[in-house]
């Protein structure tokens, strides 16, 4: 629950800024980036294309707790999709400016670290639900 509470504050807070010389020319959201004009661009979509599902799958797989091996995959997706996001996060923030801004560099913000911690929470829940599943199987052969 606590994952998918730092993935939701993730997508609706700035994860980033462009700065040239020192002053901030854009604001970089999961879904656009706001240039010094305070027009939205949508070259950032793939991050929120990739951390909305996360939000999604770790929902349903809270209800999946008759079939722990499924919902131990479903923990395993998303960590490789905040992964996934921290990567497509790198390119955006290297390759995505305008050029007329003059030399840009970007600065991350620190809601840019909710997914690292989301990401921590999903290994921890696979690890556990992997260790309950042992668990019953211990126990059935004991039947």
């Amino acid at each position: 629950m606590a994952a998918i509470i730092l993935t939701v504050m993730c997508l609706s807070m700035q994860i980033g800024s462009f700065r040239a010389v020192g002053m901030e020319v854009a604001r970089v959201y999961n879904l656009w980036f706001t240039d010094p004009l305070g027009k939205h661009h949508f070259d950032t979509w793939p991050l929120m294309a990739i951390l909305l599902p996360t939000a999604v799958i770790a929902c349903y797989t809270i209800f999946l707790y008759h079939n722990r091996k499924t919902q131990a995959l479903f923990c395993g997706l998303n960590a490789l999709l905040v992964v996934g996001w921290y990567i497509c996060y790198f390119v955006v923030g290297q390759t995505v400016g305008d050029k007329s801004w003059g030399t840009v560099s970007f600065r991350p913000e620190w809601p840019a670290v909710l997914p690292a911690v989301a990401l921590i929470l999903y290994l921890m829940a696979m690890r556990a639900i992997r260790a309950d599943e042992r668990l019953v199987r211990s126990m059935d052969r004991i039947r």
